[in-house]
């Protein structure tokens, strides 16, 4: 993996820390003044009614009794749909009174990164979705949790669209790293040729040269393949790593390290605030700019009726949070309901 310096001009940097738009969200931003709290007041009041109307439909989800998303609940029989990338663990689910749940994976879409969990709770809401295509440009929309009032009012900033480039390619951004740079030229498989800053990789005994074939039990033959292995494992997670040195195999293992603590993404992480993992390779999203936090993914985005556009899928840059809209959400639910995708995790 290749760590490249990040190289930007005054006006590029003045540029990417100018006053954001009229967002009113609940994120890390400078103390408002008094006038722009009263604003905050007033538009979060105009939404009063519509969040009142659809939050009992609204859960925390705790994986390993961490939160690490918001869920919207899809049946009375308490079957919630949430953002899947995130699932790793022991799941349990919040309502709106405090009472906890245990749930359990019942599907996962990897295109749209919503997964469908089942929790033990009876007699619940469940959301109904808009239909058509939601939302015109500039339209106010709110994003809704477990509290009385909007998580974040925003805008519409960019209609429905489908994804393209980079954009559409499906990559957990938050994996894990093994700190290692590998060696572009080689024609003797994946090798080591340096290590980043504080490498994980190196602490546990990798050296230069090393050749890997293998992490986490999946063989690795190319870049793409170490990637793939990686994948599901995000910091902090120990992984085993066998290679080969001098014509011995040795194994080793590593505890991985955080991609968005190398020196460029640490920068940029001042720059916007924490990122979703998996904020990219959706197939269809609605763009607003609303602030959320990714542990606030997985929830639904309403406009000032109350209507349901679709669920709140991932933060994906300063003031751009990405939704899947309910035209595109409806038939991925009944896929998953009716049982046509595994669990991600079992």
């Amino acid at each position: 993996m290749t760590f490249r310096p990040i190289r930007l001009s005054l006006l590029t940097a003045t540029a990417l820390l100018a006053t954001a738009p009229a967002t009113f969200a609940q994120a890390t931003t400078p103390t408002s003044s008094p006038v722009q709290d009263r604003g905050k007041r007033r538009v979060m009041a105009l939404f009063s009614d519509a969040v009142a109307a659809v939050n009992d439909s609204v859960v925390r989800v705790l994986a390993d009794g961490k939160e690490v998303a918001l869920g919207t609940v899809v049946t009375a029989d308490g079957k919630v749909l949430t953002k899947g990338s995130d699932l790793k663990g022991e799941l349990q689910c919040v309502l709106r009174d405090g009472t906890k749940h245990k749930a359990f994976h019942v599907g996962y879409h990897k295109p749209s990164d919503l997964a469908l969990i089942k929790m033990d709770a009876e007699g619940l809401t469940p959301i109904k979705f808009l239909g058509e295509d939601p939302a015109a440009l500039g339209n106010w929309v709110a994003a809704v949790g477990t509290n009385s009032d909007a998580l974040a009012v925003g805008v519409v900033s960019v209609k429905a669209r489908k994804l393209s480039g980079e954009q559409a390619l499906v990559e957990n951004a938050n994996r894990g790293i093994l700190g290692i740079q590998l060696k572009s030229d080689s024609t003797d498989g994946v090798v080591i040729e340096d290590f980043g800053k504080g490498s994980t990789g190196r602490k546990a005994g990798l050296k230069a040269r090393d050749v890997i074939i293998e992490v986490a039990g999946k063989s690795v033959t190319n870049f793409d393949s170490l990637k793939g292995a990686l994948e599901n494992y995000g910091a902090g997670d120990v992984v085993s790593v066998r290679v080969s040195r001098d014509a011995k195999e040795l194994s080793f293992k590593v505890p991985l390290g955080s991609l968005a603590d190398t020196e460029q993404n640490a920068f940029q992480r001042v720059l916007t605030g924490p990122l979703s993992g998996r904020r990219t390779g959706f197939p269809t999203v609605l763009q607003h700019d609303t602030v959320l936090k990714p542990t606030d993914c997985g929830g639904p985005l309403i406009d000032l009726d109350g209507k349901v556009l679709g669920i709140n899928i991932a933060r994906a840059g300063r003031v751009e949070t990405w939704t899947i809209p309910g035209n595109v959400v409806r038939p991925i639910l009944k896929d998953l309901l009716d049982g046509k995708y595994e669990p991600r995790w079992r």
